[in-house]
């Protein structure tokens, strides 16, 4: 009976497509909070401050 937590999911959490084809295009920016250089898979506007990856998880909102 061990078996019966595979089932149900597929290979759906596996893939990051998400229904974009081909990598995401990355944009550099500079982190807001360690001034380091990070990629982002979004455009930077300028009016919000982006993060990499290290301070945006001391940044992001909690989810409830």
């Amino acid at each position: 009976m061990g078996d019966d937590r595979r089932g149900g999911s597929g290979g759906f959490r596996g893939g990051r497509g998400g229904g974009f084809d081909g990598p995401r295009e990355m944009h550099k920016a500079t982190c807001a909070d360690c001034n380091q250089e990070t990629e982002v898979p979004f455009k930077p506007s300028g009016d919000r401050p982006v993060y990499c990856r290290d301070c945006y998880q001391k940044h992001k909102p909690k989810r409830y």
